[in-house]
């Protein structure tokens, strides 16, 4: 029953179906989105998509460009504007779920209750309503899996197929570096494809050089993007921000940053997190697995649909094995470097690894589906197919019952109140961010240097260079990761220049490390004034 010699393909009604999908995505997502400026990393993006400035590492320069588009948008407020992207990217991912799971069965409900099951998803969810990277890396994936296997299924007429699928993962080495992952087994995947057609010499030719046409192509536009970043290098740009103040915590000198290429590499090569990779000490690769798996089951997806992913798995690789392959070989490609990536946030890094899953539901159910209506089809009886509204029935409730009245509560109050990770988004107070950053700007003279933490840093930025345009503040991050405790050697020295040379500086809390200045209490703003003590 499960080996399959006739081919499903995409037909209109997928199309359509797919399209009513991310409209209905969209609108989720968008009736919850964040509405207005944020902190840590969102306020970042919020910021440099106007400011268009370099960003942390690994650099998402490609981001800061499609979120510029969106930002000419007549609608919302700026800051809402950037944080769109992530909705409409939540919405082409959770869409390509279902075209991916098509592929696998001749059933529409199944691949659809996929798509929900990612769409509702607790982290899913959280990040497509924020200014973030995670949903635009997800959509990218999806894309190219999706034009991997569009490609797949007729090498010789969909050439292009490959082309885009290959130019898309080059661009986005400056969406998220997660999205890089799915190199090697996408290679793996041509070449397969490539050897077991008994491709002629002149279609390996053909489809490498397209390949690799596209990945060259993609990367150079990324490089491209980049570089006008770092040529136009605003006052909030990260190397400025961050980087250049604080090189002695990876000792740098001044002429290591000299080149665009040079900032281009570290900041590609992720210079500040690099120890977070792979560490050496107080590891367990089998203990992250089992945080791994517990964050799936208990916050993620229940149980009875993760094992639905498991039985969508296994008709995945027996019925189109090529196809089927590819996405468990890619699904352990990212979680195995996941995995061995040790940052605070690592939870969201996961994203990537959902969209497999929510295939393998999709057709798991699809499977189901398939056999109960083929089943009541051969009763002769048109009473019988009634039945069928049951597993669907069935099937609904097992992925919407877990988390249906929080989110439904959130579609109800346009709030999604059920996030609970706050540093970048506080819930409960929507307009935090922003009363926090204009709080700190009230009094700030023209031409000042603000020291401050990271979560508040760009959305008083924000504030300052996007909406008042007040470009000559400077802003600094006092500790970045890599920090020995106390301020950078080198941060120390550029205060120094600054107070010399007659700039105001305010620091938002005493830090080690600043005892050659004298810090005295600036008024109401929370800001802590430094003078030289000689």
């Amino acid at each position: 029953m499960l080996h399959r010699k006739d081919t499903i393909d995409l037909n209109r009604t997928d199309w359509i179906v797919a399209a009513v999908i991310l409209v209905c995505a969209l609108a989720v997502y968008v009736r919850t989105l964040a509405p207005d400026v944020l902190y840590a990393d969102s306020a970042e993006f919020q910021t440099l998509a106007y400011t268009l400035g370099n960003t942390h590492s690994t650099g998402y320069s490609t981001y800061l460009f499609l979120g510029r588009l969106l930002g000419f948008l007549p609608m919302g407020n700026p800051a809402w504007r950037i944080s769109l992207l992530s909705a409409v990217s939540a919405a082409v991912t959770v869409s390509g779920v279902y075209l991916l799971a098509r592929h696998f069965t001749r059933d529409r409900i199944g691949p659809v209750l996929g798509s929900v099951a990612l769409g509702i998803s607790y982290t899913f969810w959280a990040q497509a309503i924020i200014a973030e990277v995670y949903t635009p890396g997800m959509a990218f994936l999806a894309a190219i899996m999706l034009l991997l296997y569009r490609w797949h299924l007729a090498p010789v007429e969909r050439g292009k197929c490959l082309l885009l699928a290959a130019l898309l993962a080059g661009v986005s080495v400056g969406v998220h570096a997660s999205v890089w992952l799915i190199a090697p087994p996408a290679v793996a995947f041509v070449v397969w494809t490539l050897w077991a057609r008994r491709a002629t010499w002149s279609e390996w030719k053909r489809s490498l050089l397209a390949g690799f046409a596209g990945a060259v192509l993609g990367v150079v536009i990324f490089v491209a993007a980049f570089l006008i970043t770092d040529r136009l290098n605003p006052p909030s740009s990260f190397i400025r921000v961050m980087l250049y103040p604080s090189r002695s915590f990876w000792n740098l000198q001044p002429r290591d940053l000299s080149s665009p290429f040079q900032r281009l590499w570290l900041t590609v090569s992720g210079l500040q997190w690099r120890d977070a990779m792979f560490p050496a000490e107080k590891f367990s690769l089998l203990k992250e697995t089992g945080i791994y798996g517990d964050r799936l089951t208990q916050i993620e997806f229940s149980l009875p649909v993760l094992l639905l992913a498991g039985i969508g798995l296994v008709v995945m690789v027996i019925t189109r094995p090529a196809l089927g392959a590819f996405m468990p070989v890619a699904f352990v490609c990212s979680l195995y470097f996941i995995l061995n990536y040790q940052v605070g946030d690592k939870y969201v890094f996961y994203l990537s690894t959902y969209i497999p899953i929510a295939v393998a539901v999709g057709t798991g159910m699809g499977f189901v589906l398939e056999v109960v209506h083929r089943y009541l089809a051969a009763t002769q009886d048109r009473r019988y197919l009634l039945v069928y509204v049951l597993p669907v029935a069935f099937f609904f409730t097992t992925v919407v019952q877990p988390y249906g009245s929080s989110r439904w509560e959130a579609l109800r109050t346009g709030v999604a109140g059920f996030v609970r990770d706050d540093y970048a988004f506080p819930v409960k107070n929507l307009q935090e961010p922003r009363g926090v950053a204009e709080m700190r700007l009230l009094g700030i003279p023209d031409n000042a240097v603000l020291v401050s933490d990271w979560r508040a840093l760009y959305a008083i930025a924000y504030i300052a260079h996007v909406e008042q345009g007040r470009t000559d503040i400077l802003f600094v991050e006092a500790m970045p990761h890599g920090n020995n405790g106390r301020v950078a050697t080198t941060l120390v020295s550029e205060l120094k220049k600054d107070l010399t040379g007659g700039r105001p500086v305010y620091i938002d809390k005493r830090y080690p490390g600043l005892e050659d200045f004298r810090v005295m209490p600036a008024g109401a703003s929370n800001w802590y004034r430094l003078t030289l003590t000689q």
